[in-house]
């Protein structure tokens, strides 16, 4: 945490968003061949739930309830699928001051 002035701080918070697919065994009866997994975190397992509100992923519009939001960790979607797409994902980040001690 860095604080210039008075009050004012500054917290540099790293995330690592990525992804894994695996070919299925046996092609799905919806003509699924991929299990796949997207995900947000910290960079080798840091905590970030402290600092994230939420993750909000939005998947291909073809998925059940396409937008996926995930309040605490762990912060993935997990599907299965046949091709990709491109998805956008939302980090909400937790912006109220907390002070401990006493003023």
């Amino acid at each position: 945490m860095l604080c210039k002035k008075k009050n004012l701080c500054t917290v540099q918070v790293k995330l690592e968003l990525g992804h894994r697919a695996q070919l299925r065994k046996k092609v799905t009866s919806e003509g699924f061949t991929h299990d796949w997994m997207v995900f947000v975190r910290g960079p080798e397992t840091g905590d970030i739930q402290h600092f994230v509100e939420k993750v909000v992923f939005r998947l291909h519009e073809s998925f059940p309830k396409p937008k996926r939001v995930c309040k605490e960790p762990p912060y993935k979607v997990e599907e299965s699928g046949y091709a990709g797409f491109l998805m956008p994902i939302e980090v909400y980040f937790k912006n109220k001051v907390r002070l401990t001690g006493h003023q």
